[in-house]
């Protein structure tokens, strides 16, 4: 072969593997292109945005804002035409005539960031915008601008401009923390968008590009400029004349000063999202973005009035934030929490005693030992013995003594009398005779969750409990006996507006709505003359049943209390466990008094109501018995059937005829008598034997013997 046909044969052998590689890059080709058209073909997920979560309260008012990025969403149709168009006009007039993407723009971008190193110094479309703001990193490479336009004609092809115009407004970050239109002009007017007049609006849409420069809050003149440049793009591209221009700029721009996201209540916060959590069974820290808006029952009034009870009531005792306390306020028939306070200070001392601090109760504790023993036959006319008790226990000898100058009263009082002033002799001696168990299963039953001590002790408040389980626990009492677990949450919606949960009313009886009444009757003794609050109930504008409570060494102080609309707690106490100045009646009652009264200010006072099965009756108060006209009487409760049958002796008197001279009940010969008033069993019972029958006409008519004559002896 010579060496001509050698060269056409290689030139042949090179053809047909040229024209091989040829194909097979055409497939390539092919193959990719088509890969690419499959991509775009395939839906685009909308974009993920976090969304501000909204806490509200009973009345709808926005009780806190939580996010990641605030940002609280509009749809298009709320956004005026006149914004619309003012962005538009700044950033992409031509956006409802491209697909999405401007060469020119897109090379010179890509010209820069190859060459010139300073950062992309083009122009984006809005989609373009809302491919690299919602879907890309924030890094400046020329991979990420073709990622941006490949993203971009995804968009055009799955979304209608209107729905990347409303993406975009939505997305976009406006400064002082605020991202999408209807937040920015929340944060900077303090209005929702459809109450700014349209030099407002064209700020707004001027700010997004250097949102630091063109804040008027930081540099006035440069946000004016903004203005200027908005209106003349928007005169540029036909959207307004130039007479509108300067009718614009001779509007007034109204800036109240930033308005921060309203973050209100934080220790009622904190509960209500631990509830949410639990609700959702999400982790609390992903709940900001979801764009939730959960309903509460919180009632910012009377929250306020907590706040500033507990904050003024503290002042005059604090010394570095010590002493600290917490308010509970709730409704008792529905169990909706209407405020939450842990401390005076949440950015100070953000340890939410309302719900973790575990004291000792004190005699607020003695309500469930008197309804145990009511359950178990007692009366409130029953009588126990105050005097010196010993007890032996396990750990020695226990004796229970009153605060006070008089460790004891030395005589018998009745179960309201011994409540009413908080008699520690006849609480332990109750619970001593009802073996303890019946106590501990009174207050279970009511809703005290933590550890109770088997001891003589638990009856004046030894075991620890919180604010917010001994407010549960006397929350029956005050509502008939039922059993209404307290709450904050009361809906939560999607970010969609679409109810996902709603709380269902659930109530159990766990007492006898007549006992629950018998010891509110009691109760509201404290806040009268002779109750150990009866100086702070002076001042109280509604009738209000409560107890007060002390502990060792006034290292705690409380007062739980309650009318028919409201009832609340008010604790005490120093972090560091040192003694308060003052008890439950002189610390805590005036508190609870101040808050209740600024609570319930534009509402009527009402009675508690008297369930059927009571009956009303007159008894003496030192014996527990019927009362006589002479007993020192007062009209007492009692369940029917239960009611005393026997009247007081103590107190009963009776009037005699007696006779003068033996002062003995007369004899047929008596002729002197007279009328006197006895004490019962301690009138006379024998009759006279001194006086004899007449032994002649003269004694007979003149009752002695005749003058003339000596009697004789004998």
């Amino acid at each position: 072969m010579n060496r001509t046909s050698k060269k056409e044969v290689k030139k042949e052998r090179f053809a047909k593997v040229k024209t091989k590689w040829r194909l097979l890059f055409q497939k390539l080709l092919i193959g990719i292109a088509g890969v690419l058209l499959i991509i775009l073909c395939l839906p685009l997920a909308p974009p993920v945005q976090p969304v501000t979560t909204q806490i509200l309260g009973d009345n709808g008012e926005v009780i806190s804002l939580l996010y990641r990025e605030n940002r609280q969403p509009v749809q298009l149709s709320e956004i005026p035409d006149f914004l619309q168009q003012a962005f538009l006009a700044v950033e992409d007039h031509r956006f409802y005539q491209h697909n999405g993407f401007s060469p020119v723009s897109f090379f010179r971008a890509a010209y820069h960031n190859l060459f010139v190193r300073k950062g992309l110094q083009g122009f984006s479309t809005i989609t373009q915008q809302v491919a690299k703001n919602c879907y890309l990193s924030a890094e400046k490479t020329l991979i990420r601008k073709i990622k941006e336009l490949f993203l971009a004609f995804r968009l055009e092809l799955h979304y209608s401009k209107e729905q990347i115009l409303e993406m975009y407004l939505n997305q976009i970050y406006f400064g002082h923390g605020a991202y999408g239109i209807k937040t920015a002009a929340l944060t900077y007017f303090g209005k929702p968008l459809p109450e700014l007049n349209r030099i407002e609006w064209a700020l707004l849409a001027g700010i997004p590009k250097g949102p630091a420069l063109y804040s008027p809050y930081l540099n006035r003149e440069a946000a004016l400029n903004r203005i200027k440049t908005v209106l003349h793009r928007m005169v540029t591209v036909s959207y307004i004349t130039e007479e509108e221009k300067e009718e614009i700029l001779n509007e007034q721009m109204r800036l109240p000063g930033l308005q921060n996201s309203p973050k209100q209540a934080h220790y009622f916060l904190d509960y209500a999202l631990d509830e949410a959590e639990k609700i959702l069974h999400l982790p609390k820290d992903q709940i900001p973005g979801l764009g939730l808006k959960i309903e509460t029952s919180l009632s910012l009034p009377i929250q306020k009035a907590a706040e500033t009870a507990l904050k003024n009531g503290l002042s005059p005792y604090q010394h570095n934030l010590q002493p600290q306390g917490a308010i509970i306020a709730a409704n008792p028939r529905t169990g909706e929490i209407k405020a939450l306070v842990g401390g005076t200070d949440y950015y100070k001392t953000p340890f939410n005693r309302a719900l973790k601090a575990y004291r000792q109760p004190g005699s607020a504790f003695k309500p469930f030992v008197y309804l145990a023993a009511l359950e178990a036959g007692y009366t409130l006319a029953s009588t126990i013995p105050c005097h010196a008790l010993s007890f032996s226990t396990d750990s020695g000898i226990y004796e229970p003594r009153d605060y006070g100058t008089k460790p004891y009263h030395q005589r018998n009082l009745t179960l309201r009398e011994a409540l009413t002033v908080s008699c520690n002799i006849v609480a332990v001696s109750l619970h001593q005779r009802l073996d303890i168990t019946p106590t501990i299963n009174m207050a279970r039953r009511l809703g005290i969750t933590s550890p109770l001590k088997e001891n003589l002790s638990l009856a004046l408040g030894s075991s620890e409990v919180t604010p917010i389980e001994l407010l549960q626990a006397y929350t029956p009492i005050a509502n008939g006996g039922r059993s209404v677990p307290l709450w904050a949450v009361k809906r939560i919606y999607n970010d969609k507006g679409k109810l996902i949960w709603e709380r269902k009313p659930h109530t159990r009886q766990v007492l006898d709505p007549r006992l629950a009444f018998l010891i509110t009757s009691v109760l509201e003794g404290t806040l009268r003359p002779g109750g150990t609050a009866a100086v702070a109930g002076n001042n109280l504008r509604h009738r209000a049943a409560g107890k007060t409570g002390t502990t060792q060494d006034n290292r705690d102080a409380w007062f739980v209390g309650y009318t028919p609309q409201l009832a609340a707690i008010v604790y005490i106490g120093d972090d560091q466990n040192k003694p308060l100045p003052a008890g439950g009646g002189s610390l805590a009652a005036p508190i609870w008094v101040n808050f209740l009264n600024q609570a319930l200010t534009d509402t009527p006072a009402q009675q508690f109501l008297m369930p059927e099965g009571i009956i009303s009756r007159k008894i003496c108060r030192e014996t527990g018995l019927l009362a006589t006209p002479e007993c020192p009487g007062l009209n007492e409760y009692f369940l029917f059937g239960r009611e005393p049958t026997v009247y007081c002796a103590k107190h009963r008197r009776i009037k005699l005829r007696i006779c003068t001279k033996s002062k003995l009940l007369p004899g047929p010969y008596c002729r002197d008598v007279e009328e006197q008033d006895f004490a019962w069993e301690k009138h006379p019972t024998t009759t006279c034997e001194e006086c004899q029958a007449p032994r002649n006409l003269w004694e007979y008519f003149f009752g002695k013997p005749f003058p003339l004559f000596k009697p004789k002896e004998d």
